[in-house]
């Protein structure tokens, strides 16, 4: 064996090692940002919604994980929010806008986010962007309990 081949296979060796490594700092990174922003949740809706990051069951593919939005002691389905789906290696994490989306085009992410930096900024945009889907629901929960409230105190 010649001096370039064992270069070649150092490398393979070195390239499986770092992929080893990498995809379960996706997992957690993914894990870690969205308990952030479900306990940002948590503490503005004052327990009343919850943001839950839920594996998909996937017979021999990749991870993913549903991020969903749902009403605290309610029977009412939660909210899509989105799939995300760890690559072999770790990054990039794909996501989808909707399990609907990720079902008939799993090779279509509507995003791809290729390290850790990328990934916060879209948990930090889907808390804080007045317009993502996760603002829109929260705010429709806290109206919701809000008349609630309203209509209870007031007898009526």
């Amino acid at each position: 064996m010649n001096t370039s081949e064992s270069n070649f296979e150092q490398l393979l060796r070195q390239a499986i090692q770092k992929a080893k490594e990498s995809a379960p700092r996706a997992v957690a990174d993914l894990h870690r940002f969205s308990s952030r922003a479900a306990e940002a949740v948590d503490r503005v809706t004052g327990g009343t919604a919850a943001l839950d990051l839920v594996p998909v069951n996937q017979e021999g593919g990749l991870p993913a994980y549903q991020l969903q939005l749902r009403k605290v002691n309610s029977e009412a389905p939660p909210s899509d929010l989105g799939v995300y789906q760890v690559s072999s290696a770790g990054y990039p994490v794909r996501r989808w806008y909707s399990r609907k989306g990720w079902e008939s085009r799993p090779d279509k992410p509507e995003q791809e986010f290729t390290d850790s930096a990328q990934l916060a900024s879209n948990f930090e945009w889907i808390v804080s962007n007045p317009e993502s889907k996760l603002v829109v629901l929260v705010t429709f929960f806290q109206e919701q309990n809000r008349a609630t409230v309203g209509t209870t105190s007031t007898g009526s």
